[in-house]
């Protein structure tokens, strides 16, 4: 009981550290779209993943959030809630890690100070607050590793567990895969407690659970061009320009340890070594499987052109779990530890490029005329304060279905910049929202303006949504 009382408060401190930047949370295409494609499945479409790197396991994550939430503000705060859960995954991760002819005082002092350091990293508020970077990835990994470690303790269901976890989390970002690189030197330890049976049958159950993926994977790779060439087009979609292999390994190391962390990274780093210098042999494999899943994830970046700091945030668990086994070699100082990493790290809270974004949207949501409506943008200039997606989906979470595109439709437009006008149905400081009786009038009073926006569109996001069968041509006007 203490453990899951421990466990418990864990989350809790997680929750709200986290819940104290939700106001920065990003609202756009990459933190809605598993969202959007949740509200598919639950409109009864087909979802697709968000986009093409990731797959299914995004969306279908983000239904039960979709079906808890009445706005965008609720799903957000839900979200950062259930991101707090790396913490007593941590906990567990350790507890179960740490060999139980140790002391249980070395147990505590590890599985709290794991919980700690994830509860406070800071990468992993901003990866929350970006709504991308890599999703649910370093929680997935978490349970990863926890599963790993009941393996490791002869729970004969881990093994399983481990491969839906780590296929969960490449389908959230692929880059994730390089976890299994830790693996290798927790094979024979695994054969040893679990036998080759139940080895081979939790690779079956992954294999069966990446079947969505490889099928993804497989129609990319037959997009006319070659399959090397299709791959690569989608591997590199973030790569800019040729970059030295050395260049992209520092800067994705100094980012992650010294800009995330700051002076935290030397308490992991202190952690890291002296789990690698214990005598005993499990608790070594935990810093070797950190340390070459990490090698794993560095490997796949690499050879693509492109890894960042927030790719190395999906080994938050396995690192603050080896980090704090090798702390609590000497149980005092992991404790110790612990309170100065909170004291290092507690003021990185990130802050996001739009404050408020998600109230802002649920602000117009709630403004919008009760009749069947068509909602898109116009940005003139300044910040895009608006996205009609957003819009439509905060309504969509408060109840709300009458949204479809048409020429006799009702029009909201969202005006990011230019002057407010009589057709005004909320407003705020650079933006807002006009209501026109059709797509006609929307028109009217664009050409009247006399000046071309910065951008006009939007509304095919959510359209796709109601009706996968809209055509790009059905959503201009």
């Amino acid at each position: 009981m203490a453990r899951i009382a421990t466990m418990i408060a864990l989350w809790v401190i997680a929750a709200w550290h986290r819940l104290q930047v939700v106001n920065e949370a990003i609202i756009g295409s990459d933190s809605l779209g598993p969202y959007l494609q949740a509200q598919a499945a639950l409109l009864g479409h087909l979802p697709r993943p968000p986009n093409p790197e990731s797959g299914d396991a995004l969306w279908l994550l983000s239904v039960p959030i979709v079906l808890l939430s009445d706005s965008l503000e609720a799903l957000f705060s839900a979200r950062f809630v259930i991101g707090g859960v790396v913490a007593p995954v941590a906990f567990a991760s350790a507890w179960h890690w740490t060999s139980e002819t140790a002391s249980t005082s070395r147990r505590w002092a590890a599985a709290v100070t794991a919980g700690i350091f994830v509860a406070f990293d800071p990468g992993l508020l901003d990866t929350l607050v970006s709504g991308a970077r890599s999703y649910a990835a370093p929680e997935l990994i978490g349970l990863f590793t926890l599963s790993l470690a009941l393996s490791i303790r002869a729970h004969p269901w881990a093994p399983a567990a481990a491969a839906c976890t780590i296929v969960a989390a490449a389908g959230n970002h692929p880059l994730a895969i390089g976890m299994a690189l830790g693996v290798t030197p927790l094979l024979i330890r695994l054969h040893k407690t679990q036998g080759g049976r139940a080895l081979k049958l939790g690779l079956a159950v992954g294999a069966v659970a990446a079947v969505p993926r490889l099928l993804r994977v497989i129609n990319l790779a037959l997009c006319g061009d070659g399959i090397s060439a299709c791959l690569t087009r989608v591997a590199q979609s973030n790569v800019t320009g040729e970059v030295a292999w050395t260049s992209i390994l520092q800067r994705a190391l100094h980012d992650r340890w010294l800009v995330d962390m700051d002076a935290g990274a030397w308490i992991l780093l202190a952690g890291l070594g002296a789990i690698l210098l214990c005598r005993t042999a499990d608790h070594r494999r935990a810093g070797q499987f950190a340390l070459l899943g990490t090698a794993g994830i560095l490997l796949i970046g690499l050879s693509q052109g492109y890894v960042r700091s927030y790719h190395l945030r999906i080994t938050a668990v396995p690192i603050a779990v080896a980090a704090a086994m090798g702390l609590a070699r000497v149980w005092p100082v992991a404790i110790i530890a612990a309170a100065v990493f909170v004291t290092k790290t507690y003021s990185l809270t990130p802050v996001g490029p739009d404050p408020g974004a998600a109230m802002r949207h649920d602000t117009v949501a709630q403004a919008l005329p009760d009749q069947p409506l068509w909602v898109d943008r116009v940005w003139w200039d300044g910040a895009p304060l608006l996205d009609p997606s957003a819009v439509v989906m905060s309504a969509w979470l408060g109840g709300r279905s009458d949204f479809r595109l048409g020429p006799d439709t009702a029009m909201v437009v969202l005006q990011c910049g230019g002057d407010e006008t009589s057709a005004s149905i909320a407003s705020g400081n650079g933006w807002s929202a006009l209501k026109f009786e059709d797509h006609t009038e929307a028109r009217q009073w664009l050409n009247t303006a006399n000046r071309l926006p910065h951008q006009r569109g939007g509304a095919y996001d959510w359209a796709t949504i109601t009706n996968p069968a809209t055509r790009l041509e059905d959503a201009r006007w």
